[in-house]
């Protein structure tokens, strides 16, 4: 009569086929982890440069002049800006007819110089005042 060896564990190849596969989900898990952990990053760079635009933009008329042909720059938290007021619309503003003298148009930029992204642009249309 011959004996049957009983198996116990698993052979090599077996373990190296799981171990294999195993590598493969962790490095998928990781891939994930990683653009996820880059796109926070870069999310939260846009929103500090939007809530620096919006910032600017808040004090056109209280520290910084509402007149047209005021350029103003500055530099806060690492960031640049330019402020730029103006008497006529860009192009990509699609406005309809515009009386003259008649709206004052806000325009501020604001880059990161340690990036090669765009700027965050941000534009308000506010009204002229009109002589008293």
């Amino acid at each position: 009569m011959i004996r049957r060896r009983r198996m116990r564990g698993f052979t090599l190849i077996e373990s190296l086929v799981a171990l294999a596969i195993a590598a493969l989900i962790i490095n998928g898990f990781y891939g994930a982890l990683s653009t996820g952990s880059l796109l926070d990053r870069r999310a939260n760079a846009q929103a500090e440069k939007v809530l620096l635009a919006t910032n600017v933009i808040d004090r056109v008329g209280i520290d910084l002049p509402l007149r047209i042909g005021t350029v103003e720059t500055g530099t806060q938290n690492g960031l640049q800006w330019e402020l730029i007021i103006g008497a006529t619309p860009t192009t990509d503003m699609q406005l309809g007819e515009i009386y003259p003298n008649e709206l004052i148009f806000v325009s501020v930029s604001v880059t990161d110089p340690t990036e090669t992204t765009t700027p965050v642009v941000l534009r308000s249309i506010r009204y002229a005042q009109s002589p008293l």
